[in-house]
């Protein structure tokens, strides 16, 4: 959820983000169930996952995306 609201405050809202968000959270909740913690490794498999998608009518791309949602995870972390 937070990732599709920044996706639509940054750049537009689109049905794209709704799709984006799925993906880059089942990319994340897989790489916790693997019990992996390095961030440059989930965030190249979270690029790999996106790349997915068609981002044909869209103003961002896999690598974007998924280097937002790392930095959405790491603000969590630090919050906690």
């Amino acid at each position: 959820v937070t990732l599709h609201k920044w996706l639509d405050d940054e750049y537009c809202p689109e049905e794209t983000n709704i799709k984006i968000s799925e993906v880059a959270s089942h990319s994340f909740y897989k790489s916790l169930m693997e019990k992996k913690t390095d961030l440059g490794e989930i965030l190249l498999e979270m690029v790999q996952e996106l790349g997915s998608i068609s981002y044909q009518e869209s103003f961002h791309g896999a690598f974007s995306s998924a280097n937002a949602a790392v930095d959405l995870i790491i603000q969590r972390i630090q919050q906690d």
